[in-house]
């Protein structure tokens, strides 16, 4: 396949015209002149246009890239302010919660983890950190809850408010005179004052006693604490009854041996009755 075109000659030997190929420069100079100058103006706008249309790339992708960087800066912005935050929350669980606890502050190696200084891995801190202080305070709540669940079920506030008439320990009988054990507290109150479970539990026993208590509720904690309300003029609650701390039982009265209106008020600690005022500290018992 010739590249040039080919082009008539007048033979004077064979009188006749003869295909012969010429240089593509001979062609041109043939062409009209016209029809080159469209040619020069085609080529001439063809350049221009993909010159407007590589320039108008470029500048579409240094704005994609300027808003790109823009983003980026925003991120990292919010990055920076987001580790923040995780470090304060993770250094008042260390220096707060984890006192409170009783437990030991977490070695500052782990908050820095395995986290170098290469831009992948700056882009990975956060969310390691992120996951390392939820799992911080998953563990402190559970905790929490558990400790919670374990004060609830102590007797530590007062059954009624009043003054102690009569501590634990040996005394003498207010009936008969002689020396025995009182193996609870007598708090003084007006005849009727209701009377609150001190711990969370379920009731064991509501109903008369024979021994001397007369009406009375026994309360069971199930943690091997058991309390003990007597001398009630009427009940509250029944037996199976679930209680919470601060729930009405019953109200003050003066039944079974008793010589004026008041509270007794037990503490049985595995089977074995104990010194109410060991769990004194949450007591308004004035």
């Amino acid at each position: 396949m010739k590249f040039f075109p080919n082009w008539f000659e007048w033979d004077e030997r064979s009188l006749t015209f003869q295909r012969t190929s010429v240089a593509w420069g001979l062609y041109v100079r043939h062409l009209p002149r016209w029809i080159a100058l469209q040619v020069l103006i085609g080529l001439g706008l063809m350049m221009i246009t993909r010159g407007l249309w590589e320039k108008y790339f470029l500048y579409q992708t240094e704005v994609q890239l300027h808003r790109l960087a823009e983003k980026e800066k925003q991120v990292q912005t919010q990055l920076a302010a987001a580790e923040k935050n995780l470090e304060r929350l993770y250094t008042q669980a260390q220096q707060l919660y984890r006192p409170v606890l009783g437990l030991p502050a977490v070695p500052s190696a782990r908050w820095e983890g395995h986290i170098g200084g290469s831009p992948s891995n700056a882009w990975a801190r956060p969310w390691y950190r992120a996951q390392l202080v939820l799992a911080e305070y998953r563990n402190l709540k559970s905790l929490f809850q558990e400790r919670w669940a374990h004060l609830e079920r102590l007797p530590c506030i007062a059954p009624i408010s009043g003054p102690i008439v009569s501590g634990f320990g040996f005394r003498r009988d207010p009936l008969h005179g002689h020396w025995q054990m009182h193996t609870g507290i007598d708090i003084s109150a007006p005849y009727g004052a209701p009377v609150r479970a001190t711990a969370g539990g379920y009731v064991r026993f509501a109903g008369w006693d024979g021994g001397g208590y007369g009406l009375q509720v026994e309360i069971d904690h199930q943690n091997g604490l058991v309390t003990k309300y007597a001398h009630l003029s009427r009940l509250a609650v029944q037996v199976g009854d679930t209680l919470r701390r601060g729930q009405v039982v019953g109200y003050v009265g003066s039944t079974g041996y008793s010589v004026a209106p008041h509270l007794h008020y037990e503490v049985i600690e595995k089977g074995v009755k104990v010194n109410p005022q060991k769990y004194l500290f949450l007591w308004d018992v004035r």
